[in-house]
């Protein structure tokens, strides 16, 4: 148990940085390109466990198999994380989209009754009230820079919630890990193939951003995903939702730390609401329990 909690806080402070890193180089790479890059680099990482996993069980894969973890490589990889991208982009400070991305576990409860059955009660009308308060904070009405960043996190929490949802569902054959080295690799595949139709130029990796990049790759998308399903499988998914909680937290320093950005009154606040409905969110009341 001590070693997933280990996992699960290593977890917390790798995603912390995501957003602080990204807004060094969000300038100089193409959005796209920073994506597709870095859930490559990320799949490649995960891929030989998710091999070894397969192996160790046995598991024979079919062709609707590969379909579902096309699917989710797709949704989380060339929608979900492409808007968060763009996000941090337009953001004024990374910190309101971390805290923004934060609230999906809250909209996973919407996806989780009409795909998975879950039943809605008045503790997750609460949560999802909270959070969608705290996102109200977040956003500067009298900039609409802002708002449009708020705006495309928003839309990258929820379907990066329906991916969340969807990988539930195929769990029961396909694990964690497996989903993910699969679908991190042809997602990012996927997305290089659309790149190259569109003509968008995937380079402007120089000597003063690799670092960045290869931090973004390997740490974050390849270690950091590695250190969450270790997590997982050491304690339970209810124990791993833990990062969720430490990640808005800490971001917030983290934005001071690396891009010397120090966050104003709203960020509090709204981390404060986002943090009640996402712990309401997870919160499992003991007759629920399976």
């Amino acid at each position: 148990m001590k070693k997933g909690f280990i996992y699960i806080m290593l977890t917390a402070l790798i995603f912390t940085t995501f957003e602080p890193v990204s807004k060094l180089i969000a300038a100089q790479i193409n959005p796209f390109a920073i994506t597709f890059i870095r859930f490559f680099i990320g799949g490649a990482v995960l891929l030989p466990f998710s091999i070894a996993k397969i192996k160790e069980n046995g598991i024979k894969l079919d062709k609707s198999d590969y379909l579902s973890m096309i699917l989710l490589g797709v949704l989380c990889i060339c929608v979900s994380m492409l808007l968060l991208q763009f996000a941090v982009l337009k953001a004024d400070s990374p910190a309101l989209i971390a805290i923004i991305f934060s609230s999906n576990s809250v909209f996973t409860i919407l996806f989780a009754v009409f795909i998975l059955k879950d039943k809605f009660t008045i503790v997750k009308l609460a949560a999802i009230v909270l959070c969608i308060t705290g996102v109200l904070v977040c956003a500067d009405f009298s900039s609409g820079s802002n708002l449009f960043s708020v705006v495309l996190a928003l839309l990258s929490a929820l379907s990066f919630s329906l991916y969340t949802v969807l990988s539930k569902k195929f769990m029961k054959k396909l694990s964690g890990i497996i989903q993910t080295g699969f679908s991190f690799f042809i997602g990012s595949l996927v997305l290089l193939v659309f790149l190259l139709m569109m003509r968008i130029e995937v380079t402007g990796i120089n000597s003063g951003n690799i670092w960045n990049v290869l931090y973004l790759g390997i740490v974050v998308t390849g270690v950091g995903y590695w250190a969450y399903f270790k997590g997982m499988e050491k304690t339970s998914a209810m124990a791993a939702s833990l990062v969720f909680f430490i990640k808005p937290i800490l971001t917030p320093l983290a934005t001071f730390f690396i891009n010397g950005i120090i966050p104003g009154e709203k960020v509090y606040i709204a981390l404060i609401l986002v943090l009640g409905g996402s712990y309401l969110a997870a919160r499992q009341p003991k007759a629920e329990i399976k």
